[in-house]
């Protein structure tokens, strides 16, 4: 065996964050779990949907649920969803899921040592991982960095999936088949 196959890279110095608003908070994300940024598109509200559940929306096919994040961490302040209101697109166990902010600040290179430890205790599920100093959300303070696989209880999860099961059955009652499409696919 090489001795160079024994060496291990050098753990990243810097971590790529996403800054953003919720409910007055400066809140963050890893850089890597955001797929994609996406404005707010029209959304099909169910009655029976939790609160946090703002709604759902087809993207590339699959049925996504937009997670109003003011709800879901029983944040104060969460008003109604403005006609801008960002997205943040991330998977979660495997399929896509909507993550609705106030505001996109941007994203920021943070120094690995200058992230502080959270205690897994004060936050829900654990998903708050790390804090560090909000220098571009300019308020000052800490922004806690969240784990987007943490935010909800396992729980919460299988309900969530049940509920885009439920609305995967009743879209599909809707489709039209199409001589021109393949057997099987409906419109999307």
């Amino acid at each position: 065996m090489s001795p160079l196959a024994t060496l291990s890279a050098p753990a990243p110095l810097v971590s790529r964050c996403v800054i953003f608003s919720v409910a007055g908070r400066p809140l963050a994300l890893p850089m890597d779990a955001v797929r994609r940024f996406l404005p707010l598109p029209k959304l099909d509200r169910l009655p029976t949907a939790p609160p946090p559940v703002e709604g759902v929306f087809r993207y590339h096919g699959e049925i996504v649920p937009v997670l109003r994040l003011s709800a879901l961490l029983d944040l104060d302040g969460g008003g109604e969803t403005g006609l801008y209101a960002p997205l943040m697109l991330v998977t979660w166990h495997g399929r896509p899921l909507a993550l609705l902010a106030d505001r996109i600040h941007g994203d920021v290179a943070v120094p690995v040592d200058a992230m502080l430890p959270a205690e897994a205790a004060l936050s829900f599920n654990g998903c708050a991982i790390a804090g560090f100093a909000d220098s571009a959300a300019g308020r000052g303070g800490t922004v806690a960095l969240l784990d987007p696989d943490r935010l909800l209880s396992e729980a919460e999860g299988r309900l969530l999936d049940a509920f885009r099961d439920a609305e995967e059955r009743r879209l599909s009652r809707w489709s039209v088949d199409d001589p021109a499409d393949p057997p099987g696919e409906g419109v999307s």
